[in-house]
């Protein structure tokens, strides 16, 4: 009975330390030729130990030079559980500033990471690695020139076509400059500040002006703007009667005509007939406004 119990003791002993060791080191090398001055070797080492077993961060290898030409730069390390152990990703980034005058063979040097277990502390062995290195010239370069050395000539630029952009740049400037007249035709800019008067124009914004007002008289002073503009675009005094002659001096506004004649009639029973309240009702202020914004248009339309 007492041997069976020192046998299962013994047996736990020994599963119990297999559980606590370093099981094993992968690594995942790049490859081992084609390296000029100053490119980077990445080494990855996958570190198999057990479930509860660490790598100690003060164990790890700190960037920084190495020798005169091999350079540490970065150090990863990252954990995960896989199956009944724990396996440790340990990345380790060279740079290598070796000149070699021909192929060389060069070689990382071997290093251990320390695993802390249950019993204490091992050592993971991560291998060297033996890389080729090769030269960026010639051991004796060709000279071009006496002057310049080992430098080659400048390239000359390419000589690119620049027609469709010299195009398209010219057309948008045409475009611009167009663009440009009609504005200043519009606000009356040099050369246009001569163009003829606009009398409907001038009316309409003071006809919007005085109706916006709320004194009893800016009905009154709409009708009266409106007709000094009919005064000032025929040259003359324009009554109700002359309504057909000023209508053939400007057919462009022969399509108001209903409504230019609703505005003399509305006009009439104001001034004349004191009645400003049936003139309004013949023609009321909101379509006062109207008829004077689309005599002012017409008026544009036409110069």
């Amino acid at each position: 009975m007492l041997r069976a119990a020192l046998a299962v003791l013994l047996i736990a002993s020994v599963f119990e330390s297999a559980a606590a060791e370093v099981r094993g080191v992968v690594m995942h090398e790049t490859r081992a030729m084609g390296y000029f001055i100053g490119d980077t070797i990445t080494r990855t080492a996958e570190i198999e130990t057990g479930p509860d077993d660490e790598i100690l961060p003060a164990a790890l290898p700190r960037p920084g030079l190495l020798n005169y030409w091999l350079e540490l730069r970065d150090v990863e390390l990252s954990s995960e559980r896989r199956g009944d152990g724990r396996v440790h990703k340990l990345t380790l980034t060279y740079q290598t500033f070796y000149t070699p005058l021909d192929t060389r063979r060069l070689v990382i040097p071997s290093s251990e990471i320390a695993v802390r277990t249950a019993d204490g502390t091992e050592n993971a062995k991560i291998p060297a690695f033996s890389f080729i290195m090769s030269p960026l010239r010639e051991v004796l370069p060709q000279k071009y020139n006496d002057e310049d050395g080992y430098l080659l000539p400048d390239s000359e630029p390419d000589k690119r076509r620049s027609g469709a952009l010299r195009t398209a740049a010219l057309a948008a400037a045409g475009l611009a400059a167009l663009f440009l007249i009609l504005l200043a035709r519009d606000l009356a800019w040099w050369p246009f500040n001569r163009r003829p008067a606009r009398p409907f124009s001038r009316a309409a914004r003071e006809v919007s002006r005085v109706l916006g007002t709320e004194n009893g008289e800016g009905y009154r002073g709409a009708l009266l703007a409106l007709h000094r503009a009919f005064d000032s675009a025929a040259g003359r005094r324009v009554l109700a009667s002359d309504l057909d002659r000023f209508l053939v001096t400007h057919p462009e506004h022969g399509a108001n005509r209903a409504d230019v004649e609703r505005f003399f009639a509305a006009s009439r029973t104001v001034f004349f007939g004191d009645a400003e309240r049936e003139g309004k009702m013949g023609l009321p202020p909101s379509e006062l406004r109207a008829l004077a914004s689309t005599l002012a248009q017409q008026e544009r339309a036409a110069r």
